[in-house]
């Protein structure tokens, strides 16, 4: 019995060491674990890019910049535009015709011809003349009470006039397949008119286009009136004529 008691207090004793020794090897609770210390410094891999200094973003820099170009050739006045045909500092001579509508007389032909100077690309001063004769033809009437009728029904008629030449608009259009570049201008002036029916001085309004054609030569249209006095048939009229021409122009010197 004695043996018995004692073979199990030993058996007791060898559990009790061993379950103790288990409890020294398991690993601790994060519970009962000791706060660790964090050290700050990571290990950086030398290949990698710094986290301080990022890689530049080369893409999106370039979109920005696309952006930012476009914005500003909004913003970019259209006067600023730099233009392919260029008036300033240049002379401009023109010959032409067109036909002459006038208050009094039939209507008839036209021959013009000017010089221009551009003081700018939008301003210029022009000095023109032009020929037709006075067709009376409409007006064979007998004075009144006198019996006689008129007597030069085909009389030469000379303008001189000197005008400012405003040009606002600057464009392109299509003809065809071809693009060509025109202007519009608008004109005022004041003139002389020499005839057996009118002496004196005459005011002159009008606009016109230009098509240009390289970097010399331009296809000119204009419309002018002109405002003065008429002598016919022993009485005076307030008269305006009215005249359409077409001109070729050629610009000095030859390139712009």
């Amino acid at each position: 019995m004695k043996a018995a008691l004692a073979s199990l207090v030993v058996l007791c004793a060898v559990a009790t060491i061993a379950r103790a020794d288990d409890d020294d090897t398991r690993p601790m609770d994060k519970k009962d674990a000791p706060a660790a210390k964090v050290d700050k410094k990571v290990a950086v891999d030398p290949d990698a890019p710094s986290v301080s200094s990022p890689a530049p973003t080369t893409t999106s820099m370039c979109i920005d910049q696309d952006i930012a170009d476009r914005l500003a050739v909004k913003r970019k006045r259209r006067g600023a535009v730099d233009r392919l045909f260029v008036k300033q500092g240049r002379h401009e001579i023109s010959v032409g015709g067109g036909y002459l509508a006038s208050d009094l007389l039939s209507g008839t032909y036209l021959v013009t011809a000017s010089y221009t100077y551009h003081m700018t690309d939008e301003t210029a001063v022009e000095f023109g003349g032009a020929y037709t004769h006075a067709n009376a033809d409409i007006i064979r009437a007998l004075e009144d009470g006198r019996g006689t009728v008129l007597a030069d029904t085909y009389t030469r008629e000379l303008f001189a006039e000197s005008l400012l030449i405003w040009s606002p608009v600057y464009g392109k259009l299509r003809l065809g397949g071809t693009i060509v570049h025109f202007d519009l201008h608008a004109d005022v002036g004041v003139g002389v008119i020499d005839s057996k029916t009118s002496r004196g001085a005459a005011g002159v309004i009008g606009f016109g286009m230009r098509l240009f054609m390289g970097q010399a030569f331009a296809f000119r249209v204009d419309m002018r009136d002109r405002t003065f006095r008429q002598e016919l048939l022993d009485d005076r009229f307030l008269v305006n004529d009215s005249a359409i021409t077409a001109s070729l122009s050629v610009f000095l010197p030859f390139h712009n």
